[in-house]
């Protein structure tokens, strides 16, 4: 890895691991749900509830894999997403975090379900991936972390089979935006410890100088479960008047993660940023 993703991947891992102890992870816990997804709920296009599984469906509805596929999932989290998949699909499932405390959690909960002969989750950067071949490798909310996404790309798709894919689900701002939603976007970056943001086309681009090919891609913001900042100005300003009080204590970091998660959510409802899946191929 360079400097500058070994510096970002640091920060990262703080990150988290002040989230792990106080945000609402701890809740979910306390209600049962270990390893809950840490990525959003999406309104089910099928006419069920929304819920943080539809993603799972609509990744697997535009790839083709073999039996017994080899996955990666870059940026796992608590492995909530290999939990769901991997007993439908089989296989062998490698998941990558950086964060200590979430390996720990997702691993338990996979030998709780049985999983660990074929399914594990590594405190490891997917900057420095283990060696494939995968016939899928997916990131959800986790590569938009990268210093150098151009640089994560192509090391993963270094270690991609033959006609094997890469999914990326993430945050797309729209170019050339206007001064107002720009500082909005500069402040949940920030806070939401993500250096780049490329936008749509910054993505494609990477992903075909990678060595793929773009074959399918969706707009996901009609699915989301979002509000305009009318509605989120309210609460966006009393979690700051809360921040200033408790920064001293370490927990500035779970509101700097709400704060960040209001202002995308306002971005969202305006248009200025998309929540994408783009799914490339590595040619056969």
């Amino acid at each position: 890895m360079s400097s500058a993703s070994e510096r970002q991947a640091r920060r990262v891992q703080r990150y988290y691991r002040w989230l792990d102890g106080i945000s609402f992870y701890r809740e979910r816990r306390a209600a049962g749900e270990a390893v809950h997804p840490v990525h959003r709920a999406l309104a089910d296009p099928a006419g069920g509830a929304p819920s943080p599984l539809v993603i799972h469906r609509l990744m697997l509805a535009a790839v083709t894999l073999p039996a017994e596929p080899r996955v990666l999932d870059a940026g796992c989290g608590y492995g909530a997403t290999m939990l769901d998949l991997a007993p439908r699909l089989g296989g062998d499932w490698t998941g990558l975090t950086l964060s200590p405390e979430q390996a720990a959690r997702g691993n338990a909960a996979l030998a709780a379900a049985g999983l660990t002969e074929r399914v594990r989750v590594q405190v490891r950067s997917y900057d420095a991936p283990p060696e494939g071949p995968f016939d899928l490798i997916y990131g959800i909310e986790s590569l938009i972390h990268s210093a150098d996404p151009a640089a994560t790309l192509a090391g993963l798709a270094r270690q991609l089979a033959p006609g094997g894919h890469l999914l990326v689900v993430d945050d797309m701002p729209e170019p050339g935006l206007p001064p107002e939603p720009a500082q909005r976007l500069a402040q949940f970056k920030r806070y939401w410890r993500c250096p780049v943001a490329p936008d749509r086309a910054g993505w494609v681009t990477a992903l075909r100088a990678a060595g793929l090919d773009l074959v399918a891609e969706r707009d996901l913001n009609p699915l989301l479960q979002v509000r305009g900042m009318a509605e989120v100005a309210p609460r966006l300003a009393a979690v700051r008047n809360r921040s200033r009080l408790v920064r001293w204590l370490g927990l500035g970091v779970r509101a700097e993660a709400e704060i960040g998660g209001l202002l995308l959510e306002s971005l969202q409802t305006e248009g200025w940023v998309h929540y994408r899946l783009l799914v490339a191929r590595r040619p056969a």
